[in-house]
């Protein structure tokens, strides 16, 4: 008989995908971004969905923050997401909260039903794909027995989170200081975001010709932004 065990789990090593290799100076700046809902998947749910509904939703929230996303062209880029089908995965970025089986070696040991998101960035004029990056969410609250309503809400979240992380990382030229948003005031949050921020050593880089001590030299830091208070991570020599 299997003992059941509850679990509360975080995950920070990032969104799983690539940047695709791209000439930094070639690159054209972001003027104008058409966003696309593919209708994959769509049906999986159990309800009829709109995908221009859901596309246009998505694209209102992205807008928030500061990202150039236009219903009318002509465009720069296409921002285009595709579901995948539900699937018993690992636990996705962020806290979870699941039980099953307690044995380390079983196969669906800190599994979840997690809904894949790919999004991917393309130039608009040539479809280079810039960068593509899949973002896994819980599907919990997708469930048959929620509401309509709230299975759409959810998916614009889980959608809007994947592709606002590719806008970040995407291999452009960033206005200084714009994922800050004490900067501006988007009403819409991601479902969780991770941020890395480089914190410069304490002496400065430079200012002695003797080796920094181990205190003084460069960490990094993590933030887990959840809906919700930020969960942060600094690792250095204290490996905390």
């Amino acid at each position: 008989m299997k003992n059941c065990f509850y679990v509360l789990a975080f995950a920070v090593a990032g969104f799983a995908g690539s940047a695709l290799a791209a000439d930094q100076e070639a690159v054209k700046p972001l003027q104008a971004i058409a966003f696309e809902l593919a209708d994959d998947n769509l049906r999986q749910f159990g309800i009829a969905l709109d995908a221009a509904n859901l596309a246009e939703r998505v694209r209102n929230n992205l807008a928030e923050w500061q990202f150039p996303l236009s219903a009318n062209g002509p465009f720069s880029h296409r921002l285009q997401a595709r579901l995948g089908k539900v699937a018993r995965r690992e636990t996705p970025v962020g806290f979870s909260f699941s039980s099953g089986n307690s044995d380390p070696r079983a196969v669906d040991f800190q599994k979840a039903d997690v809904l894949p998101v790919t999004c991917s960035l393309r130039d608009a004029e040539n479809q280079a794909v810039l960068i593509e990056r899949e973002s896994t969410f819980s599907a919990h609250a997708l469930d048959k027995d929620v509401l309509p309503a709230r299975i759409v809400d959810k998916l614009v979240d889980q959608i809007g989170t994947a592709c606002l992380d590719v806008l970040e990382h995407a291999p452009l030229p960033k206005q200084p200081g714009r994922v800050r948003t004490e900067l501006f005031k988007p009403k819409w949050m991601p479902d969780v975001r991770v941020e890395v921020r480089e914190i410069p050593a304490a002496g400065g880089a430079g200012s002695s010709a003797q080796p920094a001590a181990i205190g003084d030299e460069p960490k990094k830091e993590v933030i887990i932004h959840n809906q919700g208070n930020p969960v942060i991570f600094q690792f250095g020599h204290e490996r905390k």
